[in-house]
């Protein structure tokens, strides 16, 4: 069996029953989470999942039933892919999702774009995008697409006119190949300071509240009024230090 390195099947075993003490069942991926338990958990999901893990340690398995499509809106989604891809530098898997028990988060991405268009929003490159991208999205591919895409504009496009017209899979190869700051210097247009991506040096807690604290003015905005003021980094940035709800809870807004 083949999981992370430093976590033999003995070391998940032993931390596993030290955090599984008084329980009968087996946590949520959220309450790994809220216990600073995350690595273990993923540990959980690399070595054969969590079905697999509650049955060696003694505790039953919860198998949580599906939500209503309706409760899954685009800011839920949002909030829990937040929480569930911090730290993340690939997109997970649909196995992935699955053996964190968040299938149906899985299929309310499926329902609202895909893997394509989130991944493309969050700024992740997608696994299968990787393996091929030798074929499929190798540099002169891409700069061609870019080139049309861009036409004889001066400016890098943001990730909202990617997915609008389509193109979240190139986004997906530019990230895969470089990043939008290579290929804005390739193709000599300029990449406005909100579209470079949050680079995570950059983003300290203390720059996200402050920042936070100024564009909310006492309340959340959505979404679309992050990327409308050119301020969709900022959301991604506090999406991956914690989660959107961490940071509506320290700002006391709704």
């Amino acid at each position: 069996m083949i999981v992370a390195a430093g976590w033999s099947d003995e070391r998940i075993a032993r931390e596993l029953r030290a955090f599984l003490t008084d329980r009968s069942e087996w946590p949520s991926y959220r309450d790994f989470q809220r216990a600073g338990r995350r690595t273990l958990r993923d540990a959980v999901t690399n070595a054969g999942g969590a079905r697999r893990w509650a049955d060696k340690v003694g505790v039953v398995f919860v198998e949580r039933p599906p939500g209503h499509a309706p409760y899954w809106t685009e800011e839920k989604i949002r909030d829990d892919l937040g929480d569930f891809l911090e730290g993340r530098t690939v997109w997970p898997s649909r196995v992935e999702f699955e053996n964190a028990g968040l299938k149906t988060l899985r299929d309310a991405i499926g329902r609202t774009g895909g893997p394509p268009r989130w991944a493309a929003e969050f700024g992740l490159p997608r696994e299968d995008e990787r393996r091929g991208s030798r074929l499929v999205w190798d540099d002169e591919r891409i700069e061609a697409e870019l080139r049309t895409f861009i036409g004889g504009g001066r400016s890098w496009p943001s990730v909202g006119e990617f997915r609008r017209r389509g193109k979240t899979a190139l986004l997906a190869a530019v990230y895969a190949h470089g990043g939008p700051r290579r290929w804005s210097r390739r193709l000599k247009v300029s990449l406005a300071r909100s579209r470079q991506g949050p680079r995570r040096p950059e983003w300290t807690e203390q720059k996200i509240e402050r920042e936070l604290g100024e564009f909310c003015g006492g309340r959340w905005p959505a979404f679309s009024e992050f990327e409308a003021a050119g301020r969709g980094a900022l959301y991604r940035a506090a999406s991956r230090n914690g989660g959107v709800r961490r940071w509506k809870k320290r700002l006391g807004v709704d």
